[in-house]
């Protein structure tokens, strides 16, 4: 049973320090120093001396209310992009315990490997949060997130076997969102660079990559193609918050992204699509396209959205090549 006390103790510390480091330690030292659970390794004895549990104690009250104001927990989370990680790896580390050195080495960069994962996906719900930022939707997902680490952690020490399991196949349900997580991250990213730049005035067209000039001349050789910086929305045929750029030739529209290995073109205009409405937000825009009694959907950053009529209707010069 020592081996899997090691295993769910090394997971459950460094996927909880990826959530909230402050309140993993805190719990951790309790349950050493109450004695409310047994056959720890002994190296995390040192996390139940009064002073680790103040410092935890004050930095997780800290991060209680920050967690819970919106654009507030932003900036904590950016802060924490480094803290974070290390602090899993110091603490998969300490969770090895009497083990062998080379599995101590591989605990800690596993442990700082999951804590950064972890960060990352909370970093990534969290930004989609502030899509509609208001106090009480952070306030519960905080909450939540400040429970599951309590209930990971009793059942990682209670249960040691089971919580394996348990967080095995939360790794992987995590792998299997990262591809789309990533994505998200990035268009956040770019949003919020996006509406920093639009204090200072209106972006206008993009540079478009030589990949999408090609394939705009190929669909209109005439080079008359108006082109628009746009991330997909709702898009039959490309995948939520593919980065691309939306083309309008005198025949059709098309919206051409980067796939996995190859660019790849939508063709939007097999029945008439016609602008619908725009949907003004904080971050970005949102264009609406009706197209056969469906709407498709794209997303436009508040330093692109300025040329957003000059792709509607017409006005402007194909954008220059970067």
């Amino acid at each position: 049973m020592q081996p899997m006390i090691h295993l769910a103790s090394i997971l459950g510390l460094s996927f909880a320090s990826g959530v909230n480091l402050y309140l993993g330690v805190l719990v951790t030292g309790l349950c050493v120093r109450y004695h409310w659970v047994t056959g720890l390794p002994g190296e995390l004895n040192i996390l139940g001396h009064p002073a680790i549990l103040i410092a935890a104690g004050l930095l997780y009250l800290i991060e209680f209310f920050a967690d819970k104001i919106p654009f507030v927990t932003v900036i904590w989370d950016f802060i924490h992009t480094v803290v974070r990680p290390v602090g899993g790896a110091l603490l998969a580390l300490a969770a090895a315990g009497d083990l062998p050195p080379v599995v101590k080495v591989l605990a800690a960069l596993a442990g700082g490997g999951i804590a950064l994962s972890t960060h990352g996906t909370k970093m990534g719900f969290r930004l989609l949060a502030h899509t509609a930022p208001e106090p009480a939707t952070h306030a519960a997902i905080s909450v939540a997130e400040d429970l599951g680490v309590v209930a990971l952690l009793a059942l990682a020490y209670r249960h040691p076997a089971l919580a394996s399991a348990v967080l095995v196949a939360l790794l992987a349900l995590m792998a299997f969102f990262i591809p789309r997580l990533l994505r998200t991250l990035g268009f956040l990213f770019t949003s919020l660079a996006g509406r920093v730049r639009a204090w200072f005035g209106p972006a206008g067209p993009a540079a478009v990559p030589g990949w999408v000039l090609e394939r705009a001349l190929a669909a209109d050789p005439s080079g008359r193609a108006r082109i628009l910086e746009a991330y997909a929305k709702s898009v039959k045929g490309a995948p939520k918050l593919a980065e691309g750029f939306l083309v309008r030739t005198d025949q059709r529209w098309h919206f051409i992204y980067r796939g996995l290995f190859k660019s790849r073109t939508v063709d939007l205009d097999e029945g008439r699509m016609e602008p619908l409405r725009t949907d003004r937000g904080w971050f970005y825009d949102t264009l609406h396209f009706s197209k056969d009694g469906k709407v498709m959907s794209f997303y436009v950053t508040k330093d692109r959205a300025a040329a957003e009529a000059w792709l509607m209707d017409g006005r402007g010069a194909t954008a220059p090549a970067g």
